[in-house]
């Protein structure tokens, strides 16, 4: 039998939500003290999945840590904050379809890659300033 206890962090009866995480990251499942832990898991599960669309996310993140992928070029994206316009930080990732090569960061600025994004000179890997 479960008893209840009360939970040091968030002062109300502790549940499995408290017991795995409590912070930022998981703010946006709804959890009920006396849920159980599989109900938990399965609504931290549906939330950790990425969201896919084509081309850099335009829309605002739902929950800190949410992550986008660029179903046309595989490049992943994460929310370092949420609600905001620019809440998605690109991720170290390469294009699908490779790194393109420039001669240097001017010849990849004029190319129209903009600062954050990966180029090459021969074997060397850059990132556009």
């Amino acid at each position: 039998m479960r008893t209840a206890e009360i939970c040091p962090t968030c002062a109300t009866y502790q549940n499995a939500k408290c017991i795995i995480y409590d912070g930022s990251y998981l703010t946006n499942i709804f959890v009920n003290p006396l849920d159980s832990l599989e109900t938990i898991l399965t609504k931290i599960n549906n939330n950790l999945v990425p969201l896919t669309s084509v081309g850099e996310p335009i829309s605002p993140a739902t929950y800190v840590g949410q992550l986008y992928v660029d179903s046309s070029t595989s490049l992943m994206y994460y929310a370092s904050t949420a609600g905001t316009a620019n809440d998605f930080d690109q991720v170290l990732t390469s294009p699908i379809n490779g790194v393109p090569e420039y001669a240097d960061n001017s010849d990849a600025l004029l190319a129209g890659l903009i600062p954050g994004k990966l180029y090459r000179t021969g074997d060397f890997l850059k990132i556009v300033h």
